[in-house]
């Protein structure tokens, strides 16, 4: 290779490095868009009275083991829960975690992680549907059970306000805010109920969840079911 040929490479090198640098400093976030976006406490989107379905202030949901515990605390701003009861005596429990900055995901909350930490056994878990008033929302199932209680488990993650499934599609929409210098917020929805029968109880849950958006303040359907 002459020297003008390895000065052209070196050039060109150097000059994809520079590009490459400052890409990286250009795409990286610098405003979070919970601070863009008003976000209300999760409070806010658990109505004491939906249709059939009230707050059962006598049930309370599985408290998590210590160690998980703090990890879900020092990665989640705002972690909330309530189960529901309808006249049928039917319970769902729903989980809300929610956090500013999602660039470490949900790993700790999701229930392939969360449950098997609690000594549950988890089935491997499988793609769904949630047909609601106005559109369909990508959930996933899972069956979990430790001795007798056994545990369906519907549950689903939005980045900003679009609902995602899958690790890959987390990814996407994070680096899709991140382009726009956005640090993404976001949450995972989590509603179970005790059943030997998954397939009805999944009907229950779609039901719940399909009335739980009817009442949900409209300033808050698309943070929790996706736009």
């Amino acid at each position: 290779m002459s020297g003008s040929s390895r000065l052209w490479v070196a050039l060109s090198a150097a000059a994809l490095m520079a590009g490459a640098s400052w890409f990286g400093g250009w795409a990286q976030p610098t405003v979070r868009m919970a601070d863009v976006q008003k976000r209300e406490p999760l409070a806010t989107v658990f109505p004491r009275q939906m249709g059939d379905w009230r707050i059962d202030e006598l049930s309370i949901n599985i408290e998590l083991p210590p160690d998980v515990a703090a990890q879900v605390k020092a990665i989640y701003t705002e972690v909330a829960d309530k189960v529901y009861v309808n006249s049928q005596g039917d319970r769902i429990m729903v989980t809300i975690a929610y956090g500013r900055d999602q660039s470490d995901g949900f790993k700790v909350h999701r229930p392939e992680v969360c449950y098997a930490a609690q000594g549950f056994h988890v089935d491997a878990t499988q793609d769904a549907v949630v047909k609601l008033d106005d559109h369909a929302i990508d959930v996933k199932r899972v069956m979990t059970h430790l001795g007798e209680r056994h545990e369906p488990v519907t549950y689903w993650m939005v980045i900003g306000d679009d609902v995602v499934n899958s690790p890959a599609r987390h990814k996407m929409m994070q680096v899709r805010h991140a382009l726009d210098g956005l640090i993404a917020d976001g949450l995972l929805v989590r509603v179970s109920s005790i059943s030997r029968d998954p397939e009805a109880a999944y009907v229950v849950q779609d039901a719940f969840v399909r009335e739980w958006k009817l009442h949900v303040p409209a300033s808050q359907r698309a943070r929790l079911f996706g736009s």
